[in-house]
């Protein structure tokens, strides 16, 4: 099997894997939702928050490195483990010293009990970045995948008994610490790796110049995608962080299984097109295939999101239905701006790729950070008309280097967008008369999800109906290749 077919396969995997485990996940979430109160919830949410960064710091570029390197070598392998179970280790004093008292004199004795307690997983997590590496680099996904998923399942049935004999939040807490160490053993012995422990100068300053780059950008990526959920835990407190989470949670999850799978298919395009100036008809091309499966899901999303939230969280979780409107509206410049940084990539300007990205990340930390003091509302609706905003200077920068046409990103866009705001507009409008047929609030989100579904198809066919079918067969064709593949 050749090297691309290998790529493609284990892509494939990565996909499927990963959206297994982001629905049982999702199940744990909405069941968790109801055992706990707000505050606690919240308070885990946050409190995770802190292990999740300080995970991303001692992963940063570490994969990356082991995958491009000529050969595998046990020694640097070893070497590699050693430098970044170090670094956890680090981490993890750094949390306990640090992180614990703060959280303890910022919330309660609980909450800095909760990071302490949460602390080890750091240093598992580094322990395991070189044995998946390794399997990344021999295009192991679905076993790599499968271990994972495997891991989620029990560590998710851990989480389920213990809150059923009323551990409450520590059922969480004992169940993310089993899922650590059950993933790292199961990735061992899959990737039939003898982990052992080996100190060279040498090796530790080759990691360090090849990862040190790519230590800002992980960094600025995570307070990007966490912005908003960091400065309303921190201003507002645990109850507010609990209900912005939950709005999140269900757009995170269908973001991951559409957006993850999207991109496996259309961003290698872009690498393998030998004429540079055809890059932007096929970025127009892309975004058009992206807008006409994404934009009608989180649009429609924000039409149900009251019987959504309901069904998933709870009636205490009701406010975030709100929370979680405002936000879908933000994946309408988000579908135009996805593909922008490997385009500018593709033609190797590696260094505008990366000034586009710290602008999309400064701009989003400054105005959450700046509008979190106003209340939750405020600042997701400050977040999503900056995206608006700053989407056509996005679009200036990249078209400094690739000419975009603006026509005819506007023609592939416009059609899908108009279809999933008329969908919106139907749904927002039927929503209240069809609940009083339908009281069992289960039985709304069914009936709604299918209204939205006839209508979007109903209305892009009858307005667009040459573009629907175009776009249709470029689908077709995609998804034809990609399994040929």
């Amino acid at each position: 099997m050749s090297l691309k077919k290998k790529a493609t396969k284990g892509s494939i995997w990565t996909s499927l894997t990963r959206t297994g485990i982001n629905v049982v996940d999702f199940l744990v979430y909405a069941y968790l939702a109801r055992v706990l109160t707000l505050e606690e919830f919240g308070l885990a949410g946050f409190c995770f928050l802190f292990i999740e960064f300080a995970n991303t710091l001692v992963n940063a570029g570490v994969n990356q490195n082991l995958v491009q390197r000529d050969k595998w070598e046990d020694r640097y392998a070893a070497s590699t483990m050693t430098f970044v179970a170090g670094m956890g280790l680090v981490v993890v004093i750094g949390i306990l010293g640090i992180g614990a008292p703060i959280a303890y004199y910022s919330y309660s004795e609980l909450a800095a009990w909760v990071v302490a307690s949460l602390a080890p997983i750091t240093l598992v997590t580094s322990l395991q970045v070189v044995v998946s590496g390794k399997l990344l680099r021999e295009f192991k996904n679905k076993q790599m995948g499968v271990a994972k998923f495997c891991a989620t399942l029990i560590s998710a049935t851990t989480i389920v008994i213990l809150a059923e004999i009323g551990y409450g939040l520590w059922a969480l807490i004992i169940g993310k610490l089993v899922n650590a160490v059950i993933q790292y053993l199961l990735l061992i012995y899959v990737a039939k790796f003898k982990p052992y422990f080996h100190f060279n100068r040498d090796d530790n300053k080759e990691l360090i110049r090849f990862c040190l780059p790519l230590f800002g950008m992980t960094v600025m990526n995570f307070l990007h995608r966490k912005a908003s959920n960091l400065f309303t835990g921190i201003v507002l407190g645990p109850a507010s962080f609990a209900l912005l989470a939950a709005a999140h949670k269900g757009e995170l999850v269908i973001n991951q299984v559409t957006m993850s799978s999207i991109n496996t298919m259309v961003v290698p395009s872009f690498s393998r097109v030998e004429d540079k100036t055809k890059l932007g008809g096929l970025y127009v091309k892309m975004v058009s295939i992206t807008a006409i499966i994404v934009l009608p899901i989180f649009l429609g999303l924000a039409a149900i999101a009251d019987p959504f939230i309901t069904v998933a969280f709870g009636e205490k979780f009701a406010p975030s239905a709100e929370f979680m409107t405002i936000s879908a509206f933000g994946m309408i410049p988000s579908v135009v701006a996805w593909f922008l940084p490997n385009l500018l990539i593709a033609n190797g300007k590696t260094k505008e790729a990366f000034n586009l990205t710290l602008l999309n990340i400064v701009s989003s930390v400054f105005v959450a950070g700046a509008t979190i003091w106003f209340g939750v509302k405020i600042m997701l609706i400050s977040v999503v008309v900056s995206a608006f905003v700053l989407l056509p200077v996005r679009l200036w920068i990249v078209d400094r280097h690739i000419r975009i046409s603006k026509t005819d990103l506007f023609k592939a866009i416009f059609p899908s967008i108009f279809a999933s705001l008329s969908m919106f507009t139907f749904l927002i409008l039927i929503k209240e008369r069809l609940a009083t047929y339908l009281s069992n609030d289960i039985f709304l989100l069914v009936g709604l999800v299918a209204l939205g579904g006839v209508t979007f198809v109903l209305v892009l066919f009858l307005f667009f109906g040459k573009f629907a079918v175009a776009t249709s067969k470029e689908l077709k064709s995609l998804l034809s290749k990609k399994a040929k593949k």
